[in-house]
């Protein structure tokens, strides 16, 4: 049933380009790069939540939400540091400024570990 993700296969390969990025990382441009996939994968992490969620018979509609839900049906761990990762998409998003830039950078590790134990969980489902 996991098929029926839509999202689901591509958060798997946007994971495995967002560690491919931060393995290679070696200029400006790179973390660049590596921001733009953080930005993609978060938000596809958001979306496949809100597709295991409609399985489960709830409806989310915001990122927020998605984590709170996540972290409710068990497959998202640690929402605090989801939270983070959604106020660290928003910034990316809205706002450019290098030390932000680079900050944001040194928490992206965290948020790929987070997002592949959220795949971890979802596959160990029953859905």
């Amino acid at each position: 049933m996991k098929a029926d993700l839509i999202k689901f296969n591509d958060l798997k390969e946007a994971i495995l380009k967002l560690n491919e990025g931060l393995k290679e990382r070696k200029s400006e441009l790179e973390r660049d790069g590596v921001l733009q996939r953080f930005e993609f994968t978060f938000e596809l992490a958001w979306k496949v939540v809100q597709e295991y969620a409609k399985y489960q018979g709830v409806e989310v509609a915001s990122p927020r939400e998605a984590i709170r839900v996540g972290a409710e049906l068990s497959i998202i761990e640690d929402p605090d540091k989801w939270f983070v990762d959604l106020q660290n998409r928003n910034l990316t998003t809205h706002i450019y400024d290098a030390e932000m830039a680079e900050k944001i950078f040194q928490e992206v590790n965290g948020f790929a570990q987070r997002v592949s134990q959220m795949v971890v969980e979802i596959e160990k489902s029953d859905i």
